[in-house]
């Protein structure tokens, strides 16, 4: 005979059904939990990343206008106006310095301040 085979009983195949469903079912619930607990911290890193790119864009906007805005101070002459006040001598004799010295100083408190 050509069905020498066993066929399983309906209800033996229906429970093995059964038993694959609710693994899936368990991995599925154990997966959405992790990605719902972890959701909120992606959207933060999200947002910290966008507002510290947010701060480089308008720190090189700046920095380019502060550009545009120098070279008219230059041409006018006045090397005071590139220094700022500048009025702290910082030489070792106690006097003003040289306009070198000034500009080099005003030029590293310019950096640390910002």
């Amino acid at each position: 005979m050509m069905a020498d085979f066993v066929v399983p009983r309906h209800s033996a195949v229906m429970e093995r059904l059964r038993r694959r469903i609710e693994l899936f079912r368990r991995h599925h619930t154990g997966c959405e939990n992790r990605y719902d607990s972890t959701a909120m911290e992606r959207l933060e890193m999200d947002r910290q990343q966008t507002f510290a790119l947010h701060q480089r864009c308008m720190q090189t906007k700046a920095k380019r206008s502060n550009k545009h805005r120098q070279p008219p101070a230059a041409l006018s002459g006045d090397p005071a106006g590139q220094r700022g006040t500048g009025g702290g001598g910082t030489s070792a004799d106690g006097g003003n310095g040289t306009p070198g010295e000034q500009g080099r100083n005003s030029t590293l408190i310019a950096r640390c301040g910002q």
